[in-house]
């Protein structure tokens, strides 16, 4: 019966080492989880700002330029409106939007004001 007994020892080490190897693997994975995460909110955070400037430009616009329209003022504020290859996923609300939300909604953005 000697002889059981170094292999219960081998047996509870490799078991040792199985929860061991399991635990870093579930840390690794909550680790990841949260580098995912936190990108995707600093993305959001960066699409709130950009959209807040965008809607502050045009409201500049539209009050210190005399004449001004909603589309002009729309097509200055605009970074993206070059021909420049942006991926889709990449590009935030385009100032035509930030007008519509800076005007509530319920002005089209092709009708003229006096």
């Amino acid at each position: 019966m000697p002889t059981d007994l170094p292999e219960k020892g081998a047996s509870a080490q490799r078991d040792r080492l199985f929860r061991v190897g399991l635990l870093a693997l579930a840390m690794g994975l909550f680790v990841a989880f949260w580098m995912v995460c936190s990108q995707q909110v600093r993305k959001a955070q960066m699409r709130d700002v950009s959209m807040q400037v965008q809607r502050v430009a045009i409201g500049d616009c539209l009050q210190y330029v005399p004449r001004a329209t909603l589309n002009s003022c729309a097509s200055r504020v605009d970074p993206y409106s070059s021909h420049a290859v942006m991926p889709p996923g990449d590009k935030p609300a385009s100032a035509a939007d930030a007008a519509r939300a800076l005007m509530g909604n319920s002005a089209a953005p092709d009708s003229s004001y006096r």
